[in-house]
């Protein structure tokens, strides 16, 4: 009886077997890619090989004119060996899954990764990644896993997801982003004073949107109260030749109280208390 022999399927066997059936040298990929054939030959040569990032494979696969996402389901072995995880390889991965939809890849991976809790740090890492580059639809599943697998509602990483996932929900329907607000508002003090001024500028902003003035003078009475005690402390500690740290806020601190003047002028005057808004209205100018 003829014996088979089974090759297993590797991305260095399907890069090789593109190579010779498109007739390419290494030096010639390398001429196409743009990729270092110092680098190539050691990706494909080498013993151990060379690990390949996920750009170089994308790279590759625009050369042999493959579809985005070429090997994708075969790249985890390149980040995952042993327990030992390589982060500056498996979260651009995971990054790249999710932009070109690969769930299928993005659920192998999440799997192995939560059989050890420390890894939640990962997913956060590529949440953040992905919200910060416009891709905030894409990050919530991941907000989601964190916040599912972290154990301390305290941490950092469990309330900046839950925050960013108010944040993402927004701009769907009314109905959704009330329920985005009852979500997250139990956990907006537990924040940082950097993330509680922007927090509560958008939980005001978006009751505004839902014209639940009410809850706008409450975001807006809280947003003025915290603007104001950091200001007192940053005069405090200059005064006293301290050094001030700077605010990671999206805007100035100065519009943290502006904005909170406004709106509670705004939403007083919506429930028809008119000399009281014109007292918050005066306050900005």
């Amino acid at each position: 009886m003829e014996t088979r022999k089974t090759t297993q399927k590797s991305i260095r066997s399907e890069i090789d077997k593109n190579m010779k059936e498109n007739g390419y040298t290494l030096s010639k990929l390398s001429e196409l890619s743009g990729v270092n054939p110092g680098h190539l030959s050691e990706i494909l040569n080498s013993n151990p090989p060379r690990a390949i990032t996920i750009g170089q494979l994308d790279t590759l696969a625009k050369v042999f004119k493959k579809a985005p996402g070429w090997l994708y389901e075969l790249y985890p072995e390149e980040c995952i060996a042993e327990e030992k995880i390589s982060r500056p390889r498996l979260i651009p991965y995971l990054v790249r899954c999710a932009e070109i939809g690969r769930q299928n890849c993005i659920d192998v991976v999440v799997s192995r990764l939560l059989e050890n809790p420390k890894n939640v740090s990962i997913l956060f890492t590529v949440a953040e990644q992905l919200f910060q580059t416009g891709g905030k639809v894409m990050s919530v599943p991941f907000y989601q896993l964190v916040i599912e697998a972290e154990k301390d509602s305290h941490s950092d990483h469990f309330l900046i997801s839950q925050y960013r996932l108010f944040r993402a929900l927004q701009g769907t329907s009314p109905e959704d982003n009330w329920k985005a607000v009852i979500r997250f508002e139990p956990y907006r003090n537990r924040l940082s004073e950097n993330h509680q001024l922007d927090a509560l500028l958008h939980l005001a902003n978006a009751c505004y949107m839902l014209q639940k003035w009410k809850d706008v003078e409450k975001y807006a009475d809280e947003l003025r109260t915290l603007a104001i005690a950091v200001y007192q402390d940053q005069l405090r500690k200059k005064e006293s030749g301290k050094t001030v740290e700077m605010l990671h806020t999206e805007r100035h601190l100065v519009v943290y109280y502006g904005q909170s003047s406004l709106l509670k002028g705004v939403a007083l005057t919506m429930q028809e208390q008119y000399e009281e808004a014109e007292k918050h209205v005066i306050k900005i100018y």
